[in-house]
């Protein structure tokens, strides 16, 4: 890993970038892993012995990934990566893919520039597996971050609708949340998911994402739903409670021929 950071470094220097962001690596079939996660910070340590490099703290970006539920397989496109730099104030940013061919892991990472993105470099390494790298392959994240929210996962604690005789929460006044302006300018099409906390009075009071996507989009979801105005659950004596609902926002864009 120290020289494919030599490499890093020197593009990094070279291209006068700042404000380095090293992003989760992605393995295999776009799946996010631990061994992902640890090349990536294993880069990111390599890099931050050169004072010459100015480093985003990684933490900044598992923390926004988590929160934002984006560990999913468009995090690794130059645009939406360039927009989760973006927000962490990143002025240039590394993604990466690795492959595991027979025993060795190949390592793709991928230098950009904001706010463009450019692309300044391409890079490649071959590392041998080891045992502790086998091990951490096997564990991989889901797109929530629950398993990074040290045993705090987002999920409410409210019950399950439709569970234990349980009615389902009816939709009375459930507009289409907006588009944010970053999306329309993108075409952006997509699916989030949320699990909606729905009051005894069919409000929705809290809205947490469960799969997430880019460009402001998850804001707009989860304001859009808390405008919704719903028949509440009921229990089996028809008494409205509380509970918690699974919701899912589709966004397209529908142009006239």
């Amino acid at each position: 890993m120290k020289d494919l950071a030599g490499y890093v470094s020197q593009a990094v220097k070279k291209s006068h970038l700042k404000n380095l962001l090293v992003m989760d690596f992605q393995g295999p079939q776009h799946f996010y892993t631990q061994l992902g996660r640890k090349l990536a910070d294993d880069l990111h340590a390599a890099l931050a012995a050169d004072p010459s490099v100015s480093l985003v703290d990684r933490k900044q970006f598992t923390d926004f990934v988590s929160r934002e539920a984006l560990l999913i397989p468009d995090a690794n496109q130059p645009d939406p990566a360039n927009w989760i730099a973006a927000q962490l104030s990143a002025k240039s940013f590394v993604t990466g893919e690795f492959e595991e061919p027979d025993n060795d892991i190949i390592l793709h990472v991928h230098i950009y520039e904001c706010p463009k993105p450019q692309s300044i470099q391409s890079l490649k390494a071959t590392f041998s597996t080891t045992n502790e790298m086998a091990l951490l392959d096997r564990h991989s994240f889901t797109p929530t971050g629950d398993d990074l929210r040290n045993g705090q996962p987002k999920r409410s604690s409210l019950p399950y609708s439709g569970q234990y005789g349980y009615t389902i929460p009816e939709c009375l006044h459930c507009p289409q949340p907006q588009f944010s302006d970053e999306a329309v300018v993108r075409g952006a099409k997509c699916t989030i998911q949320l699990i909606a906390e729905v009051d005894e009075n069919g409000q929705i009071r809290n809205a947490f994402v469960m799969k997430g996507f880019f460009y402001g989009l998850n804001d707009k979801a989860m304001n859009g739903v808390k405008q919704w105005r719903m028949k509440p659950a009921a229990d089996l004596d028809g008494k409205p409670l509380a509970v918690q609902q699974f919701v899912e926002i589709t966004y397209r864009m529908y142009r006239n021929p």
